[in-house]
């Protein structure tokens, strides 16, 4: 299924997102899009690694996270070239995702999370082959609130060797999935901010401190999408490793920073719509991120994470991811 083994076992569950004191880990950002899927949540953007480590039992998290990724540049006449070449092309210019995520340590092993967001497209094409030797096309900018994320996260291993968790999510259905391009026609599911679909994920993660200052964080999870009103978005494989190495040298200190280095490797599979695959969508993707934490306190950190596609090999005719960018300010209480 998948044919990179750079990245080693990533997570993209939008509502894990603990940074339990002392504990420094990498930012926790959503999933930005890629094409030919552009919605929030069907996308092969970077979803960074999850931590083993779960909360503390009583405590909570709230993770205010914004995620910026542009894409490469093009015009309507590209599009229209390009779709009369392989029959469809979509294109998106740039997208920004904003999430909020409430987490909740049941227990010293068992954390739930709930997440949803609010996802905005820039410069949408859509183009279509039009059986004259042409093609039409049609514009948006899709923008909405986002399904939701119930995620429970279950730790079954803990001590010297490291903490492994077993992760498990469902999304419901709850965001906007009626937006439409300029010519009045309803977007794909793979391009609202909400795809109308109930979809699943089933993962693990492992993390533990390979010194004083340095932690590794492996984690991998699949998603599985089911079929609504005919169209089924292609299911999606993260995976990812993740090191993170503190800078002050007292970890009960406050400004407290800490940089960190990941690989995330995804995997796309085809759209599926009334039972034909839509060859312009699905692919494999690694991206790179080297970033910077600050946690102020016990109750507050900051994250930073710049990314950039280190191999993409996407399906049929589609755009290129250029860069992604996460910012997260998260609050433990």
């Amino acid at each position: 299924m998948l044919s990179f083994s750079l990245a080693l076992l990533t997570l993209a569950v939008s509502s894990d997102i603990e940074l339990p004191y002392p504990y420094s880990a990498p930012l926790r950002s959503s999933p930005a899009p890629l094409p030919v899927n552009h919605g929030p949540g069907t996308s092969g953007g970077g979803s960074a690694t999850s931590s083993g480590e779960t909360l503390r039992q009583g405590r909570w998290t709230i993770e205010l996270r914004s995620d910026w990724t542009e894409f490469e540049s093009t015009s309507v006449a590209e599009a229209e070239a390009k779709a009369i070449a392989a029959g469809e092309f979509d294109a998106l210019g740039r997208s920004l995702m904003n999430t909020v995520a409430l987490s909740y340590g049941l227990s010293d092993d068992l954390q739930l999370s709930l997440a949803l967001g609010h996802y905005s497209g820039r410069d949408f094409i859509d183009a279509e082959e039009d059986g004259l030797g042409g093609a039409e096309s049609a514009t948006a900018d899709p923008s909405g609130l986002t399904d939701t994320w119930v995620n429970a996260k279950w730790r079954v291993l803990r001590g010297a060797s490291g903490h492994l968790a077993l992760i498990g999510g469902l999304k419901l259905p709850t965001g906007k999935d009626d937006e439409t391009l300029s010519n009045g026609e309803e977007l794909e599911p793979s391009s609202q901010p909400g795809s109308g679909s109930v979809d699943y994920q089933a993962g693990l993660a492992y993390s533990r401190f390979l010194s004083a200052r340095m932690t590794l964080d492996a984690s991998a999870l699949y998603t599985l999408r089911t079929m609504h009103q005919g169209f089924e978005v292609g299911d999606r494989a993260d995976l990812g490793l993740a090191l993170a190495y503190r800078l002050t040298e007292d970890v009960q200190a406050p400004d407290n920073w800490s940089v960190f280095g990941e690989l995330n490797g995804i995997w796309l599979d085809e759209d599926v719509a009334q039972g034909v695959s839509n060859e312009n969508s699905g692919g494999e993707t690694v991206y790179l991120t080297l970033g910077v934490h600050e946690r102020f306190n016990e109750h507050a950190a900051l994250s930073l994470a710049p990314a950039v596609p280190v191999f993409q090999d996407t399906n049929g005719e589609q755009v290129e991811t250029d860069w992604r960018l996460g910012l997260a300010l998260t609050l433990s209480l």
